[in-house]
């Protein structure tokens, strides 16, 4: 599986479990995440906001590019 898969996955599994519970504990409530697309972000970084999740799968799927 690839990064797609695991985009895929992880959009349409994870987002619909947890989105209403995460919002009222996270840093930016009102922002959406670059990758998913959810609501209630936790890092900012190079002007977009992300999940803590997202973040780890891109900066994983970033290391295996180089």
């Amino acid at each position: 599986m690839g990064i797609s898969g695991k985009i895929k996955g992880f959009v349409t599994g994870e987002k619909e479990k947890s989105a209403a519970a995460s919002v009222s504990n996270v840093k930016y409530p009102d922002e959406t995440c670059a990758l998913c697309g959810g609501k209630g972000c936790d890092k900012k970084w190079a002007g977009q906001y992300w999940h803590k999740k997202c973040m780890r799968i891109m900066r994983k799927s970033a290391k295996g590019m180089l």
